[in-house]
């Protein structure tokens, strides 16, 4: 009786040794892994690129921009917001009749600049909506897949044209010139935005709206942007966000009513990113979209 007592304990000691040296090395295996994968991400996380590093990026992704569901799929995702922003905040503006909100022709007989417009996902939309759009970007393959894209569709590519050229090299020839700007996912890139929205006051008409969407400063933005989005997920280029070009809404109202033009709304929104989602939500913590008017 006492022996078969000591043996059941004996084994139930060699089965929790057992236990703890399994539980010892899946310990040992999951911090190196995850101290190999710390050092990457901080590897990751520590990478700044020039915006000629920044431009070559975007142009190397040129080939799949028109993919849904491929690596620009948060460009793709976002029209959901940002084309109804700016017809609803044109028909606040009085220049879209209210009546047309939901029509195919809302922005019939207005002229819009689409600043950094890439592959022209955001400007097709919009000239889809009867806008005249001219788009610049000085990414020379991705203003060649914009052009090739517009040319396949009869009824935008009389509305979509596009230029290899950065806002610096535009305006000047344009005073005047646009019904609306857009500058969407571009002003985070830009070294000096001062300038940049200088430029965009210059080529407003009187009465004209400028439609921003960009990066709050904010530790949660560079959490999701660059923590999340660019290393784990992989949803944008790694490298191409930088926490010191991210601009405050303040500031971007501050710069702007500097130039003349008055901010009407701002609005924060979120990327559900485990659904590649973007919503409107009541915290500015991370990403919104600016609606102001010259005057």
């Amino acid at each position: 009786m006492e022996s078969h007592k000591m043996e059941s304990q004996s084994s139930a000691m060699v089965v929790t040794m057992l236990i703890i040296a399994f539980l010892r090395t899946v310990l040992a295996k999951s911090i190196q892994a995850a101290s190999i994968a710390f050092l990457s991400l901080m590897e990751g996380l520590s990478m700044k690129s020039s915006p000629e590093q920044e431009i070559e990026t975007f142009d190397q992704l040129s080939a799949h921009w028109w993919e849904t569901t491929g690596p620009m799929i948060l460009l793709h995702k976002l029209n959901k917001l940002r084309v109804p922003l700016v017809v609803e905040g044109l028909i606040k503006a009085g220049k879209v009749d209210r009546k047309q909100r939901y029509t195919t022709d809302a922005l019939k007989g207005l002229t819009v600049l689409d600043v950094g417009c890439g592959g022209g996902i955001y400007s097709e939309a919009l000239a889809k909506l009867q806008a005249t759009v001219v788009g610049i970007d000085p990414a020379r393959h991705l203003v060649e897949v914009a052009k090739a894209h517009a040319e396949k569709q009869p009824d935008i590519k009389e509305h979509c044209h596009y230029y290899q050229q950065s806002l610096a090299e535009h305006w000047q020839g344009a005073v005047g010139k646009y019904d609306v700007v857009v500058l969407s996912e571009t002003l985070e890139h830009v070294e000096d935005k001062s300038a940049m929205l200088k430029q965009v006051a210059a080529v407003l008409k009187p009465g004209g709206s400028v439609f921003i969407s960009t990066w709050n400063r904010t530790r949660w933005s560079w959490a999701l942007a660059v923590v999340v989005l660019e290393n784990v997920m992989k949803r944008l280029p790694r490298g191409s966000h930088d926490y010191d070009k991210f601009i405050s809404p303040e500031e971007t109202e501050a710069i702007l009513e500097g130039y003349g033009c008055r901010t009407l709304e701002c609005r924060p929104f979120y990327l559900k990113f485990w659904e590649n989602e973007w919503i409107w939500v009541p915290f500015n913590q991370t990403t919104y979209a600016l609606h102001a008017i010259k005057e």
